[in-house]
């Protein structure tokens, strides 16, 4: 995977993390706003134990 393919599933991370987040606070989705909430934690909990892994293992880049 190319560091450009990596930087592009971080960021659709964090986008999905921040569709979540602001799903839990739309009054008519009060329903489903703990699940929204737990969701949205879960996977920022997931974008940043793969981040720190990547740091952590100095994942090779393929290039200079």
């Amino acid at each position: 995977m190319s560091g450009l393919e990596r930087q592009q599933l971080f960021g659709a991370l964090i986008l999905l993390v921040t569709a979540l987040f602001i799903a839990a606070g739309y009054a008519p989705a009060a329903r489903w706003r703990r699940p929204l909430r737990g969701a949205a934690i879960g996977f920022f909990g997931l974008a940043l134990l793969v981040a720190l892994a990547e740091i952590a293992l100095g994942a090779p880049d393929s290039g200079p």
